[in-house]
């Protein structure tokens, strides 16, 4: 996503205790143990102990709750191992929250299994064979749980790419940007329009930069945050086509995403991000 963004009329571009009751029953090892067993079950009719826990990773969800201020994972270094796609939709917080109802389709859309995208001229051969084949969008839930899905798959806190989301798109992602003329030859399939939009989905990726990710992009929200984040992550991990300067630079990696370039004009950008970042408005967003 690079350049200006025009809204257009129709709304585009712009969001236990485990009572898991461990009943042990241990075999006795005297007659006293027995009498004193014995006893409490008389006096008290039955013994329940609850031990603590963490709530279990993916839940079944059973409330409308936004997530906590803090999100719930972490941004990791350059070249940290990451976790699975499978790890992290085991371990992501469930909610019943949605405060953009009208995602429900590219929320449950996954693009057809395995993908295979072309080569993409803005990243080195590493990034080519180390996390190009990571990038499925193989996963279906909310908005925020794909968010924290794909923020954890590639090493982000969710806290960050919530905000992004809410810069690109607040949250919606049918949200259409980057509008061009039909002129400059960017104009996707199919598109009769003039301008047209370049740029499509929460994270607002411009189709002709990356290639084969279009329709995908558009269509299902899972891969678009899934193919966006692992740009970020070529980034940060020093893939991209100017080299290995922005290794471990996450917040320089953000500005990447906007401008398109390292250390040059979007110092605003992430200002706004990082604004965002602390104010927190999905918290205060029904759903």
């Amino acid at each position: 996503m690079t350049g200006i963004r025009i809204h257009a009329s129709d709304g585009s571009r712009r969001e236990v205790a485990s009572l898991a009751v461990g009943n042990r029953i241990r075999r006795p090892r005297s007659r006293a143990s027995v009498r004193v067993v014995a006893l409490v079950v008389a006096l008290a009719g039955s013994l329940v102990v609850t031990v603590p826990s963490a709530t279990p990773p993916a839940v079944a969800a059973t409330r409308h709750l936004p997530p906590r201020a803090g999100g719930y994972f972490h941004s990791l270094g350059a070249g940290a191992k990451l976790p699975t796609g499978k790890w992290c939709a085991d371990h992501i917080h469930r909610s019943l929250w949605e405060p953009r109802r009208d995602n429900t389709t590219q929320n449950r859309y996954v693009v057809h299994q395995p993908v295979h995208l072309p080569n993409n001229s803005g990243f080195n051969h590493a990034w080519q064979v180390k996390y190009k084949p990571r990038i499925t969008g193989n996963f279906r839930g909310t908005t925020d749980e794909i968010i924290q899905w794909a923020s954890c798959k590639w090493g982000f806190s969710d806290e960050l790419t919530r905000a992004r989301s809410v810069v690109e798109s607040t949250w919606r992602q049918s949200t259409n940007g980057d509008f061009e003329s039909r002129s400059s030859g960017h104009c996707t399939p199919g598109y009769r329009g003039n301008p047209c939009p370049t740029s499509f989905g929460l994270l607002q990726s411009r189709w002709y930069y990356r290639p084969g990710t279009y329709p995908g992009t558009k269509k299902s929200t899972a891969f678009m945050v899934d193919s966006a984040l692992a740009e970020t992550r070529g980034c940060v991990d020093g893939m991209m086509w100017f080299g290995s300067q922005s290794r471990g630079d996450v917040w320089g990696c953000v500005g990447v995403w906007f401008s398109g370039s390292y250390r040059s004009g979007y110092g605003s950008y992430v200002s706004h991000v990082k604004s965002v970042v602390r104010s927190k408005p999905w918290r205060r967003w029904p759903g």
